[in-house]
């Protein structure tokens, strides 16, 4: 009873006043939710592409409707070749081509016709315009070859070709592609990491508090009480961890039913890890703060512990994009655990089958809680 109210006081000198509730609570899912409307959405697959028809025949407008039923291909035509350059240097477009003049007369000759393309540089968008152009130019240049091999000239084998090219477009039998969603979105990985950022940092402030307590000697009078002092340790512990608690709900609730942001998990197995790795990061403050003597460092330190660990544990870049020595480090901070396993759980596997990356987090807050416990020692005063 008596660690509870303890435990209720710390939440009301933090939460319970307005400079806190706004530090601890409204700023942090705030700025994730910024970092979610920036980075955080599924990236657009459409590609715009512009092009220049040149080309008087039937063929030029044949190919153009058959690159515009295309779901990913946004077309726009430009009115010369300097307008088409300008778009392309600017980066308006990934990539355009020119369909030259006379390239129905050349198909129809069974000539190989050539179609110009422009591009900045070599991407994913135009290697695949380059495909589908060369694909649907081969599809034409079949299409004339059989027609001209039944004897078909002049006026009979354009009226021909172009029948079957109108038929072509109807696309009567194709593929119908359904995308269930079922993969990670490739930019969970640093909203994840941001958010872990933050709450490392909340966290300390909330050790904060406790350095307050010993450098004004509060602590040492919460002692001369007549209750145990394991109480008064697990009444520490049990508010800094309300308060985190009530940090990770409010960030998962705001930005799952306000940003409308899709993790592609459900919410209790998230906000469990992220239970588990917000005893970790108690853990890495208390244990922080037991060896710093004055709190006007704490921020100092904190800031040469988060971001390092941060940066190892992959919150700003995926972790097989470093070194191997770095990956190996990488085990020994609890944010590559807890990525991990929301990026699992997102894959489509349970929470029950993260039992090694909750254990590996449990064992991280236990052992540096145990450390970090020299922050409640009454004796240990501040030093200027």
């Amino acid at each position: 009873m008596n660690s509870l109210f303890i435990a209720i006081n710390m939440l009301r000198r933090t939460l319970f006043q307005k400079k806190g509730f706004l530090m601890y609570l409204v700023i942090p899912a705030a700025v994730v939710s910024l970092i979610i409307g920036v980075i955080g959405q599924q990236s657009d697959h459409g590609v715009d592409i512009a092009y220049i028809n040149l080309d008087q025949g039937a063929m030029g407008s044949h190919l153009l409707q058959e690159l515009s039923m295309l779901p990913d291909y946004r077309l726009k035509e430009e009115a010369s070749d300097t307008a088409l350059k300008e778009v392309i240097t600017k980066q308006k477009v990934s990539s355009a081509f020119v369909i030259p003049e006379g390239f129905s007369e050349t198909l129809m000759k069974g000539a190989s016709a050539q179609i110009d393309m422009y591009q900045l540089n070599m991407n994913e968008a135009s290697i695949t315009l380059k495909i589908n152009l060369d694909s649907i130019l081969s599809r034409y240049q079949g299409a004339i070859e059989l027609h001209s091999q039944q004897g078909l000239q002049g006026a009979a084998l354009r009226e021909a070709v172009e029948k079957t090219m109108s038929q072509m477009e109807k696309h009567q039998v194709k593929a119908k592609v359904t995308d269930f969603n079922l993969y990670v979105n490739p930019n969970m990985n640093t909203v994840i990491g941001f958010m872990l950022m933050f709450m490392m940092g909340l966290i300390n402030n909330t050790v904060s508090v406790i350095m307050d307590d010993r450098r004004q000697r509060t602590m040492a009078r919460t002692y001369s009480a007549p209750i145990h002092s394991y109480e008064i340790v697990l009444g520490n512990f049990i508010g800094s961890f309300l308060v985190g608690t009530l940090q990770v709900l409010v960030i998962l609730l705001f930005t799952r039913y306000v940003t409308n942001y899709d993790y592609g998990l459900p919410f209790v197995p998230q906000f469990v890890i992220l239970e588990f790795f917000l005893l970790a990061s108690m853990g890495i403050a208390s244990t922080v703060a037991s060896m710093v003597k004055n709190a006007s460092n704490m921020s100092v330190i904190n800031s040469l512990v988060v971001t390092p660990t941060c940066m190892l544990g992959g919150c700003f870049w995926p972790i097989s994009l470093m070194p191997d020595w770095m990956q190996k480090i990488a085990n020994f901070v609890p944010q590559k655990w807890v990525i991990e396993a929301i990026l699992r759980m997102a894959s489509g596997q349970t929470l029950s089958q993260m039992w090694m990356h909750m254990g590996v987090l449990t064992l991280f807050g236990l052992i540096l809680l145990g450390v970090g416990s020299v922050i409640l020692r009454p004796g240990d005063a501040e030093v200027s």
